[in-house]
């Protein structure tokens, strides 16, 4: 029987599977003489210790021969030449074991791979002194790859994510200065330096009280180096390759070349190592100004020495009207190869034969710079393996067999600094180093620019960089700007805008119109007013010449200049107006499908005009995730329609409210708000009082959202009287609700339930039930912070039980505020039921900062339970998320669970930290419960019950 296909599981139960079937290994003690020959590696085991293994210090008589037996038995399951005889012992030999793997996985930096192959206790069902022996070692070593799992993960940036497992850990292995180490660097540079002192000063006192001994000299120098806000804890060393230069046809490499390392790297390597069996062929493709010249030109200088046979170059000329035939360049290089002019035949057939045959046992480079397409190219390849061909195109080369593409985009922020230095001068650029970011973000980061810039500074050496900032500033110059001796970018753009046809020339400018970053292929359907097959292929050819991007299938996006660019060649207004149109069309039409499938039998008002159809989803889920990916494209075409006289601006409202409702705007309150603001603005200039209301009403619930009662109020104010003026009953509710909450927010509670009663019998008397029961949830929570709380829970619940009479559906928010009401009520169990209700909703929904404020309310109610480890949990996985999203008031509400938790879990120098930084959130936006945390903190952290209504979370706003 062969051993083909083995594999052996000991992480977990001692299992064996032969391709992919599990094979029966009998008894337990048979299960363990297998484990200890799988644990010795190949390695040959004696009897004397497969006994003591088997039976320790007690085997009876017939034992050996019982041995043999298990062994006979495992030989006939996995195969005679799996278990062998080894003089006075045996060894397993073929398959892989888990473990093994494991170790394997580790050494090559996989941790997260080798830990998922982890099934739960090592050598489970196996008892014994060797068994539990070996059982913590191997947990040792899982926990020794966990550590540097967790080590990468902090030092690669993700240590936010780290904290909660990282504090679990410490948990369970409190002396393990590793993991205090660890904790403690995650803490520090996820902004929470006192937590982190707090670690260190529980770790400190624990090893004093249970084994007498300090910290290490490790530890301790950390905990100095956090306690000093030491800046290298959060810094990485990046040492540049040394560039070569080895000049022979080659021009002169650039002697400020700076930047494009991970391109250099990966293109110079393969290059350098060449083929044995074909042609290496390089082609960089990118926009015009990207640099491919100058990075072809520098690469080549590093290749020289890896091509003794010789340099080629050539510029094809490929953006120009008459880009060089393939016929005239092949001559210049027969004759640059030393071939004899009279047997140079005129026919490119016969040219390129001769080429190949000169090339036949040389190692030559060949740079092709600037080609027009494939076609251009492909008579210039030589035929020997030994050669290597770097090209560099506006177009990508994909005909080309074999070829490595490599598109070149804009330098990072960190290489467009370095540029700008060399030209224009390190101390320069050092003296004013924030103008200069600003003027290379001026720039785009695109190479070519930067470089005009630094010249045009270095040429004048009495401006200021901030003068030369300031000069870009205004997009409508800034391509004039960007113009120095030959060199101007405007130019080089208009080379390649040149060659495209009428139809292609127009989507390239009609595209740009849009404000968002990036666009999907279904907005440049509407944007083009075409099927979506034709404008996929409209911009897939822009693509293909680098006058447009692709950062990920189905969307695009444009170089920053490049949309200058191309806006500047669009003079008509009333074709600008119909693409702001159109656009507003798509999302509006989009939106509304999304709204209608996540709050089913809600009414949504009719657009003023009649607009194009929606896009078609699979279900609730794909449409959210539609919704998520254009939410950018939404705020800026609300923005674009403000700012475009004549444009529908009421559906522009109607649109950012709805998305408001479906996106999580939590995650980013104030961009909303500014959009919010930039639609009361155009309002008021047109004398539109619906919007103005509309969009008020909306401004006012952000300002809720931010704990800005008083912001809220003045907007509230003016959506009611101008609601009143309009005769609009369904607006003049929306405002009402608005004000309530503005008054709650301010702790004048009987406003509060008399404007929340007006707004629902408003609502009930129009038939809006859905949003009635927004009001009804609001209306509960500050009955709770009035201490009526049997009227609290009965309206809550009314609210919830009317929602499942509209679409037979819970809606979290309702449910999260119904659990608000039911902790109140001291009734903790159906609280927390009702949390974990909604946060499962939320998560589906993909709304993370709800589901985060979800989780701070579970850990909240956790300690009234009693469970003080579910508590920190819950703190940390909302402190993780809200940290994020930049919500202060939930984050501050987390840190006072978080240290009330740690508090009874006995590690009261961290359970301190979190109270002091709750506590300085809270007296910074002068919140109340500032005076709560103090007396946590007069009481050392002991849990009390607050009022937690008395400022209502943003998640259930009409």
């Amino acid at each position: 029987m062969s051993d083909h296909g083995l594999r052996f599981s000991i992480l977990g139960p001692v299992r064996a599977w032969r391709d992919g079937d599990e094979v029966e290994l009998g008894s337990p003690q048979q299960r363990l003489v297998l484990a200890v020959l799988l644990l010795a590696e190949g390695k040959a085991v004696g009897h004397d210790h497969l006994l003591d293994a088997v039976w320790a210090d007690d085997p009876p008589r017939s034992a050996l021969s019982t041995l043999r037996t298990y062994v006979s038995r495992l030989r006939a399951v996995l195969g005679a030449k799996t278990v062998i005889s080894i003089g006075n012992g045996y060894a397993l030999v073929g398959g892989v074991c888990d473990l093994v793997t494991m170790e394997e996985l580790s050494r090559k930096g996989r941790y997260r791979e080798a830990l998922a192959l982890w099934r739960g206790e090592p050598l489970a069902g196996l008892e014994g002194h060797y068994v539990w022996s070996q059982r913590a070692h191997i947990t040792e070593r899982r926990l020794a790859v966990l550590e540097r799992r967790l080590t990468q993960d902090v030092e690669e940036g993700r240590h936010t994510e780290a904290i909660a497992e990282l504090t679990a850990l410490c948990g369970e292995h409190p002396a393990r200065e590793r993991l205090s180490g660890l904790l403690m660097l995650a803490l520090y540079r996820s902004g929470r330096q006192a937590e982190a002192i707090g670690v260190f000063i529980d770790t400190r006192k624990l090893l004093a009280e249970d084994l007498g001994i300090d910290p290490s000299p490790e530890l301790a120098e950390l905990y100095q180096r956090i306690i000093t806000a030491d800046p290298a804890l959060g810094s990485k060393q990046v040492v540049k390759p040394i560039a070569r230069q080895v000049p022979r046809q080659l021009p002169a490499d650039a002697a400020d070349f700076t930047g494009r390392e991970a391109e250099i790297e990966a293109m110079v390597g393969e290059l350098r190592s060449g083929n044995a069996s074909a042609l290496v062929i390089s082609a960089l493709s990118g926009a015009g100004g990207m640099g491919k010249t100058t990075l072809a030109v520098h690469m080549a200088h590093r290749l020289a020495p890896y091509y003794p046979d010789g340099q080629l170059f050539v510029n094809l000329q490929g953006t120009s009207a008459r880009p060089l035939l393939p016929e005239t360049v092949l001559g210049s290089f027969l004759r640059s190869l030393g071939v004899d002019a009279s047997a140079d035949s005129a026919e490119l057939s016969e040219r390129s034969a001769l080429y190949r045959s000169a090339l036949a046992d040389r190692r030559v480079l060949v740079v092709l710079d600037n080609a027009a397409d494939a076609a251009q190219v492909r008579p210039l390849l030589p035929g020997s393996a030994g050669c290597a061909v770097l090209t560099t195109s506006r177009a990508q080369m994909a005909g080309l067999s074999g070829v490595r593409q490599v598109n070149l985009g804009v330098m990072d922020h960190d290489e467009a600094m370095a540029l700008m230095a060399k030209v224009a001068g390190e101390p320069r650029v050092a003296v004013e180093r924030e103008a200069a970011g600003e003027l290379v973000s001026a720039c785009g980061n695109l190479p070519l620019a930067i470089r005009i810039v630094a010249s045009r500074l270095a040429a004048r050496p009495a401006w200021s960089v901030a003068r030369m900032r300031d000069r870009m500033i205004d997009e409508r110059r800034r391509l004039a700007e960007l113009r120095v001796g030959d060199l101007a970018v405007e130019a080089t753009f208009a080379l390649g805008y040149d060659q495209l046809d009428a139809a292609h020339a127009s989507a390239f400018r009609l595209l740009a119109i849009p404000d968002t970053p990036d666009f999907s292929l279904a907005a440049a359907s509407a944007v083009l007013d075409l099927d979506e097959w034709e404008a996929e292929e409209a911009c897939e050819a822009l693509v293909d010449v680098s006058m447009l991007e692709s950062p990920s299938p189905g969307r695009y996006r444009y170089h920053d200049l490049l949309k200058i660019f191309a806006r500047s060649r669009l003079d008509d207004e009333e074709e600008r107006r119909a693409v702001v149109g159109r656009l507003l069309d798509f999302y509006l039409a989009g939106i509304t499908t999304v709204f209608q499938l996540t709050f089913p039998g809600v009414p949504v008002p009719e657009p003023g005009r009649t607009i194009r159809s929606g896009p078609c989803f699979a279900d609730k889920d794909a449409a959210v995730g539609w919704a998520e990916e254009e939410e950018r494209g939404v705020l800026s075409c609300v923005h674009q329609v403000a700012q475009t006289p004549g444009s529908a601006l009421l559906d522009a409202v109607r649109l950012l409210d709805m998305a408001s409702d479906v996106l999580e705007i939590d995650a980013a309150p104030e961009r909303y708000k500014r959009t919010a603001g930039v639609l009361i603005e155009a309002a008021e200039v047109r004398r539109e009082r619906a919007a103005e209301a509309h969009a008020r009403c909306l401004r006012g619930e952000f300002w809720i959202g931010r704990r800005f009662a008083e912001a809220a109020i003045e907007d509230g104010v003016v959506a009611r009287d101008l609601s009143l003026a309009e005769g609009d009953l369904a607006m003049y509710a929306k405002s009402l609700n608005l004000l309530a909450m503005g008054h709650h927010g301010q702790r004048s509670r009987t406003e509060a339930i008399a404007m929340y009663r007006e707004a629902i019998e408003t609502w009930r008397s129009l038939g809006d039930h859905w949003l009635e029961t927004k009001g009804l949830g609001n209306l509960s929570l500050v009955l709770a912070s009035e201490g009526r709380i049997d009227e609290a829970v009965e309206t809550a619940e009314l609210a919830n039980r009317i929602t499942h009479e509209l679409g037979g559906r819970m809606d979290p928010d309702i449910v999260y505020q119904l659990a608000i009401v039911l902790r109140e009520a001291g009734r903790p169990e159906e609280a927390l039921s009702r949390l974990l209700e909604a946060r499962e909703e939320y998560r589906r929904l993909k709304q993370r900062v709800r589901k985060g404020a979800t989780l701070q309310r579970m850990a909240e109610t956790y300690l009234d339970l009693k469970r003080p480890d579910r508590a920190v949990d819950c703190a940390e996985d909302s402190l993780a998320i809200m940290a994020k999203a930049g919500e202060e008031w939930v984050q501050g509400k987390a840190l006072v669970s978080l240290g009330q938790a740690l508090a009874q879990l006995g590690q009261p120098g961290r359970a301190e930290a979190c109270l002091t930084e709750a506590l300085e959130i809270f007296t910074r936006r002068n919140l109340p419960e500032a005076d709560d945390v103090r007396s946590l903190l007069n009481q050392g952290g002991a849990p009390r019950r607050g009022a937690g209504p008395e400022n209502v979370d943003r998640l259930a706003l009409p």
